[in-house]
């Protein structure tokens, strides 16, 4: 499956383990000097003065769909 950045930063990210919204993707975690990407970083931008951003690992996401992407992410709270 291919995905460009701009589709995927229009979907939701939704924890599946608490079933909360995370936000949307905001930005992509790249290892060098592979080039691979590792990881997105995921938060609500409508947020002007708290920004909760989360760090999710692409071992992390269980299924992209049309919407949404569906994570299991240990959030600590």
């Amino acid at each position: 499956m291919q995905i460009n950045f701009t589709d995927l930063k229009k979907k939701r990210v939704i924890n599946v383990l608490d079933g909360r919204e995370l936000g949307t993707v905001t930005d992509l975690v790249f290892d060098f000097p592979e080039g691979k990407i590792s990881a997105f970083i995921c938060g609500d931008r409508r947020k002007i003065f708290k920004c909760d951003e989360y760090i999710v690992n692409l071992c992390c996401v269980n299924k992209i769909g049309d919407d949404t992407v569906l994570v299991s992410l240990k959030t600590g709270e």
